[in-house]
């Protein structure tokens, strides 16, 4: 995924979940809060799994008390999945006993908010935690996105990766690795100059962007014209579409090289998959995606290569769907 801008971004652009089975309560809500944010509502915990497959809320308002899987159940749900775990939530409630507000807590909501709602407690509740966050978001996004090309940097590899990896060795899932980097990169410097160059590299950037279509999936700069995918829950076969996908998005870009030998910018990439009971330490991950980009190379660029030594070229394996 390329990461958002580092402008700042406000209340209004923002958008809530509100996750109860009855539409009056529903309708509330959103009344209450549209003027402050974007509002989506669903009636269950499975519908609000469902979406969060889909959409990033910033905020999740739940009603604990709902048919077939309450709240509490919901939350779970969301928090086992490395994907949606990290969306907040405030539990929307009506119990105030204390053994049902400490079970709110444990679930790991930031908030909760008592019913009958107070109107004005609700809306500043709400204003209060998205302020916050959007502050938060905003300095980890100047931390850790790459400025020239809008996609991850070296810190969010370094403070990430790590538990990607534990993730899919905890779950016995696989996880892949995409270095890629562009070919005759130095060439196109030379003869259209660095400020080309530079925008040669976000154009790559956002168009690959494009071809992830999951949003586990994201891009890191590793530095200069070298870029890494990561890619969980992904085996070698899976990994290997994505980087033909990644060669055939690149050339469809048709942006000119007139010292390539293929006339337009392409790019070169190498495989690495860690099969979840694997025992390979990220350095040895590095370095197997590192060697077959090598591979890749000297078999004539515009090729990727795995770790099983297979060799596919731009115009081989290619799907868009």
């Amino acid at each position: 995924m390329v990461v958002n801008s580092v402008t700042k971004r406000r209340l209004s652009d923002c958008k809530i979940l509100i996750v109860d089975d009855q539409s009056s309560s529903r309708l509330v809500l959103s009344t209450l809060l549209e003027d402050i944010v974007a509002c989506d509502a669903v009636k269950s915990g499975q519908e609000a799994i469902d979406y969060c497959a889909n959409y990033r809320p910033d905020l999740i308002l739940m009603d604990v008390v709902m048919p077939e899987m309450d709240g509490h159940e919901t939350t779970k749900i969301l928090a086992s999945n490395p994907d949606t775990a990290t969306i907040p939530f405030m539990f929307v409630t009506s119990s105030n006993a204390d053994d049902e507000q400490a079970k709110c807590w444990a679930s790991g909501c930031v908030d909760f908010i008592e019913k009958p709602i107070n109107a004005c407690t609700v809306r500043n509740r709400v204003k209060s935690y998205l302020q916050h966050k959007l502050k938060s978001d905003f300095l980890e996004r100047l931390i850790y996105i790459d400025r020239l090309t809008c996609v991850y940097n070296r810190h969010y590899l370094e403070d990430h990766l790590p538990n990607i990896i534990k993730d899919g060795t905890r779950n016995n899932t696989a996880t892949s690795l995409i270095l890629f980097d562009v070919d005759y990169f130095k060439k196109y410097n030379d003869h259209y100059g660095h400020l080309e160059g530079d925008n040669c590299l976000f154009k790559i950037c956002q168009n690959v962007s494009k071809y992830l279509l999951r949003p586990m999936d994201c891009i890191v700069r590793v530095g200069g014209e070298e870029f890494l995918v990561i890619l969980p829950n992904t085996d070698e076969s899976g990994a290997r579409q994505v980087a033909n996908r990644l060669l055939g998005c690149v050339n469809e870009l048709h942006i000119n090289h007139s010292d390539s030998e293929f006339k337009h910018v392409t790019i070169s990439a190498g495989v690495s998959t860690k099969l979840g009971n694997e025992n390979k330490s990220i350095d040895y991950l590095m370095l197997e995606a590192d060697r077959n980009l090598y591979v890749a190379k000297n078999a004539g660029r515009n090729r990727v290569v795995c770790r099983d030594g297979k060799i596919s070229s731009a115009s081989a394996e290619i799907s868009f769907a």
